[in-house]
């Protein structure tokens, strides 16, 4: 099964479409597809972060970008059009389990590109002001699997520590 099997659905006439997959195509018509694998799954685990608590702030939208500009190749145009595909499919792609991010992305990042990767998550969760429970949460799972240690997270959670909620009461 392909990665992008996991968002097909059927149309009207019976054919089975994958709508995120077509539309990422669209967006990155010359990417290669690893290139546009890696755009939905950072996306997709972007999405799990901010929409844990079932709100978009506008700072995690920003960090989005910035992360997405720092993960790909992509002219500030594309990051622009996936953010905006990305918020409009925010609940599907938050809705998708982990580990069918992780595992594409395992395939295709070295492991200090998935630690970055896992420090740009704590970053976005960070952009409100706070990182609570559940986000911290999500991303230890999101680092398991991303097949990193556990010393991986604490260091990633560390260079968020200001903004770590457990440690404000």
């Amino acid at each position: 099964m392909s990665f992008w099997d996991l968002f097909k659905s059927c149309n009207q006439k019976g054919e089975s479409l994958s709508g995120l997959h077509e539309k990422v195509e669209s967006l990155l018509p010359s990417s290669a597809e690893d290139e546009q694998i890696l755009v939905a799954c950072v996306a997709g685990l972007f999405a799990r972060v901010i929409y844990i608590d079932f709100e978009v702030h506008q700072n995690e939208v920003l960090k989005m970008k910035d992360a997405l500009e720092h993960w790909t190749k992509l002219s500030e145009v594309d990051i622009n059009a996936i953010v905006e595909l990305s918020l409009k499919e925010i609940k599907d792609l938050a809705g998708l389990e982990n580990h069918k991010y992780a595992k594409p992305l395992c395939d295709i990042l070295p492991k200090d590109q998935r630690y970055g990767l896992l420090e740009s998550l704590f970053q976005i969760a960070a952009s409100d002001g706070n990182v609570d429970e559940k986000e911290s949460e999500e991303i230890r799972v999101i680092a398991t699997g991303l097949l990193l240690e556990h010393k991986h997270f604490i260091s990633a959670r560390a260079s968020v520590m200001e903004y770590l909620g457990a440690l404000r009461a």
